[in-house]
């Protein structure tokens, strides 16, 4: 079923930016990338991460008729990022976007960001083609389970 697939096989690699950077230089990059957030590391202290989303670039910068090239990107980013393991499946994944309001997950793996998904990606994929890396997973962990087996009668 396609729910149970990890989000792990459909996540794809986040686009990171220094602080520093310009707002103008980040929508030009979202644009190029089309992608509608970035991961963003502070100047200052290079282990603080935030996010920016074009929502962010819209009603902190445009709206308030703020020049884009005047603005870093540290200074509107949201430090509130939401982060998933490697296995959650996607319908635990929605769920969680659904509960928090967030677009976008980042998928941590050993306290690492290895991976983004957002909310557009999850509906514009193909069930057919989520189907197929179901059954591969499915197929992989079933030879995992015989080696592991095949592992105790050994040892």
């Amino acid at each position: 079923m396609v729910a149970d697939v990890p989000v792990v096989m459909i996540m794809k690699e986040p686009i990171i930016v220094g602080g520093n950077i310009s707002v103008y230089d980040v929508a030009k990059l979202m644009v190029k990338e089309n992608v509608p957030c970035v991961l963003v590391v502070y100047e200052k202290n290079r282990d603080k991460i935030g996010v920016a989303k074009d929502e962010d670039i819209v009603k902190k910068v445009i709206f308030k008729k703020i020049p884009l090239d005047k603005v870093k990107v540290e200074e509107i980013v949201s430090e509130d990022i939401l982060k998933v393991p490697p296995d959650k499946t996607i319908t635990e994944v929605l769920n969680l976007m659904k509960k928090t309001g967030k677009k976008e997950v980042f998928i941590v793996d050993e306290g690492k960001i290895i991976g983004m998904i957002t909310i557009d990606e999850i509906i514009n994929i193909s069930p057919e083609l989520l189907d197929t890396l179901k059954s591969l997973v499915d197929y992989l962990l079933k030879i995992i389970d015989e080696v592991l087996e095949e592992d105790k009668k050994i040892g």
